[in-house]
């Protein structure tokens, strides 16, 4: 006789929510050599990302020792590139004196960037973990505002048609505060316009 197990539709959650910490509070953090680590490792929210029973996870664990290596620490007012051979090494040091199995430079690059997916969803932070490198690093305020630059060029043809599409329907009275309403909630930006 077969078994009906129980099913659901939704998949289970592969990272926590969103933390309610100010800009001050996270560069406070920031301070401490595992600032990052120590947020999503306090955090209750995150504790069955964080831990694998009273182990770090192996995405924390990664970034406990890429901070160990001087991930959050600046060079030259640039972030620190930190090796993920040497991360890796830490990493398998640790396990190693526990009779467990190393691991390769690719699972703790994979791990890397799931701890980066972590941190953007709790606090909204960039860690990149490049696999064309193979270096680990917290995007500092230069890179920040190259992307910035780079991606507001390629958008402002868009939202320039935007903003044609958006007086076009204020003119004409044209109700589409619910289709605004609808896109700042799924990109997380507000469109500010007169017929909102």
């Amino acid at each position: 006789m077969s078994v009906n197990f129980p099913r659901r539709e939704k998949p289970a959650a592969k990272v926590g929510p969103r933390l309610e910490i100010s800009p001050l509070e996270l560069k406070n953090w920031l301070e401490h050599e595992h600032g990052l680590s120590k947020l999503l490792t306090e955090s209750e929210a995150w504790e069955p990302f964080a831990w694998k029973g009273n182990d770090l996870s192996a995405p924390l664990r990664a970034l406990f020792a890429a901070e160990r290596r001087g991930l959050l620490k600046l060079n030259n007012d640039r972030a620190n590139n930190v090796s993920i051979y040497d991360v890796t090494a830490d990493i398998n040091i640790y396990l190693q004196s526990f009779g467990k199995a190393p691991v390769k430079e690719i699972t703790v690059q994979k791990n890397l960037q799931t701890a980066a997916q972590y941190l953007r969803t709790a606090i909204g932070v960039s860690v990149v973990a490049d696999s064309s490198t193979m270096t680990v690093r917290f995007v500092d305020k230069y890179e920040t505002a190259e992307s910035i630059e780079k991606y507001f060029k390629q958008m402002e043809p868009k939202l320039v048609n935007l903003n044609r599409q958006l007086d076009h329907a204020r003119n004409c009275g044209y109700a589409i505060s619910h289709v605004i309403s609808g896109s700042a909630s799924s990109v997380g930006e507000k469109i500010l316009a007169a017929c909102t």
